[in-house]
């Protein structure tokens, strides 16, 4: 039996080439390399037979650090024939590849996440790259400005859209150099998470989210006995949870207890300076 979900996020990379506090993949600490092609296929091969989901979003660090991304693109595409691809990228290392290239991959979007407004140029010039390549885009533009996709451009079964979050909730409890949890109460800190349905494969297994996965991982600690999805005995109550505040949330902070970080202001986020170039 096939489950559907709505969004499917997997890491490629863990590497990132901007270090943003308060990063969900905690890209403001030592994190190196990406996943092997032959891991994120045999990942993708071993859920595609019991997930279904209606966007796969292809997710870091910074994908397009991996040199094999277009080829991890086209192995997801083959996996989940009409899933929407989603590819997230802070769009710096985006003039690394074939602008025409990404059309292959429809029904596909690009949701490039602004950071440091002072840069705004660079990303403008990065997905115009790509918008040259075809005539016929449909513009259009939020009014509204909590919406966090502000502009995108549509082409048929194509999307690119200009993202900018600005605050980020940093997941995590920081003291004496330690990355701690909040142990908050898991409903009122699921009420302002920024990631509050959007389950993650990670190194193979299912994660309710990118913070829980990425926190786990660094710190080799599992303070909520919390246990990620590994074959189709778990799946079930996994998908169940999908949207739910459960004792995991507690990791992350309450209204109260949150550091916001703004990802517009270049005082939180370095870039470094090969990808500007």
């Amino acid at each position: 039996m096939t489950r559907s979900i709505p969004r499917l996020d997997i890491m490629v990379a863990y590497s990132c080439n901007i270090s943003c506090r308060g990063c969900i993949s905690l890209s403001d600490f030592a994190r190196n390399g990406i996943a092997r092609l032959d891991d994120v296929t045999t990942w993708i091969t071993h859920w595609s037979t019991m997930l279904q989901p209606k966007v796969v979003a292809v997710f870091g660090g910074e994908p397009c650090l991996h040199p094999e991304l277009m080829e991890i693109c086209g192995r997801i595409r083959k996996a989940w024939p009409g899933t929407t691809i989603r590819l997230i990228t802070n769009g710096y290392l985006l003039k690394n590849f074939d602008s025409a290239a990404w059309f292959d991959f429809e029904p596909f979007e690009m949701q490039v996440s602004m950071h440091r407004a002072d840069h705004r140029s660079i990303i403008d010039q990065a997905i115009k790259n790509i918008l040259v390549t075809r005539k016929g885009w449909q513009v259009k533009v939020s009014e509204n400005p909590q919406d966090h996709c502000q502009i995108s451009w549509q082409l048929d079964n194509f999307k690119i859209y200009k993202s900018m979050f600005k605050d980020f909730v940093v997941p995590f409890r920081y003291k004496d150099d330690s990355i701690l949890p909040w142990m908050s109460d898991p409903a009122e800190a699921h009420a302002i998470c920024g990631a509050p349905n959007t389950p993650i494969l990670y190194k193979g297994r299912l994660y309710k989210c990118p913070a829980v996965a990425n926190v786990m991982d660094i710190t080799g600690e599992n303070w909520f006995d919390y246990e990620p999805c590994e074959d189709a005995a778990h799946l079930d109550k996994f998908v169940a949870g999908i949207g739910v505040p459960e004792s995991v949330c507690g990791q992350c902070p309450n209204r109260s207890q949150a550091v916001m970080i703004n990802h517009l202001d270049k005082i939180n986020v370095v870039v470094k300076q090969k990808s500007l170039g």
